[in-house]
């Protein structure tokens, strides 16, 4: 028996070091991918322009993107060079169909030369418009928080005054057309899965030919494996620090710089909506009831796990940020 027990013993080393070399070496490969880096310039040529596809922002509704965009800006306005910059997002439902189908569209042109771009659409857009080598970063949102947000934020324009609940339970019925197409409904269901998969088709979002694992699996890898840096709103100070770490030129303050950016709180949900009695405020607290939370829930599952994972790739963030201190010191 004592012979078994040490056997067992030395198994539950071996595992344990087997996952400790894992990890470490997880740490270390993040902590490369967040090497502090700038913005090419062009410099070895004074009269060039600096290279096109070099960074972009992957934009989730409500998760804090508004406001980490206006951050994007301000850092890149404070460089001693023009960077052009363009824009895709889904919320123009028939501009972003006509750049996905129209190869002559002019927004062509303009992400084919975009220094920065802000891409609020499913990370499948960036490969199909090459930007693939960019470097790349997000902000992720519990999705009970970002859905209930994105209901106070869109209550009348998008939802038409009713109640979440119902709303969903329209959803489940097919009874949607009252909703209108684009992107209103979507944004209530998994959409964050959606957003952050490689593998769907960008010509015909609603299209998913995968099953709930497999979209799952592609978004977490998509966390892990694309963004140099995935940040969380909950987690704010710290994603600022990550983000300012790979990114110097989004710091708030620059030796140097008189201009400061310090990080915005963009977008907030209106103060009068229009869906109380005769047009007043419908007054919606900040956080859904139990019951809704449960409904929210859900309708969210797959966001949830994707979520979970990024929680904790954000924790593997921040000790590849102290591997890399330590990798300076010595």
């Amino acid at each position: 028996m004592r012979g078994n027990d040490n056997d067992n013993h030395n198994h539950n080393d071996k595992d344990t070091h087997k996952v400790e070399q894992v990890e470490h070496e997880m740490i270390a490969s993040l902590a490369e991918r967040m090497r502090p880096r700038d913005i090419d310039k062009g410099t070895l040529i004074p009269e060039a322009s600096p290279p096109a596809h070099q960074f972009f922002h992957l934009h989730h509704m409500k998760s804090g993107g508004t406001s980490l965009s206006s951050w994007i800006s301000c850092g890149k306005s404070r460089m001693d060079v023009h960077l052009a910059t363009a824009g895709l997002s889904e919320c123009g439902w028939g501009s972003y169909h006509r750049c996905i189908e129209n190869e002559s569209d002019g927004c062509r042109k303009r992400i084919d030369n975009a220094v920065v771009m802000n891409y609020c659409s499913p990370l499948a857009v960036t490969n199909y418009f090459n930007w693939t080598d960019a470097d790349a970063v997000t902000m992720m949102r519990h999705p009970v928080d970002r859905v209930w947000s994105m209901f106070r934020f869109q209550t009348k324009s998008c939802f038409k005054c009713k109640d979440l609940k119902q709303i969903y339970q329209d959803m489940d019925a097919g009874n949607t057309t009252q909703y209108g197409s684009g992107i209103c409904l979507p944004q209530l269901s998994n959409h964050i899965t959606r957003n952050l998969q490689k593998n769907i088709d960008v010509r015909n979002l609603d299209t998913i030919e995968l099953s709930d694992s497999e979209r799952v699996a592609d978004a977490i890898d998509s966390i892990q494996n694309r963004f140099t840096v995935v940040g969380v709103i909950e987690r704010l100070q710290e994603s600022i620090e990550l983000f300012s770490h790979s990114f110097p030129w989004l710091s708030e303050e620059i030796e140097g710089v008189e201009k400061k950016c310090p990080f915005p709180h963009s977008n907030a949900s209106p103060s009068h909506n229009r869906c109380g009695e005769n047009g007043g405020n419908w007054d919606l607290p900040d956080h859904p009831d139990e019951e809704t939370r449960k409904v929210i829930e859900d309708h969210n599952q797959l966001d949830i796990m994707v979520y979970e994972a990024a929680l904790q790739h954000f924790q593997l963030q921040k000790l590849a940020v102290v591997f890399s201190s330590d990798e300076d010191v010595e």
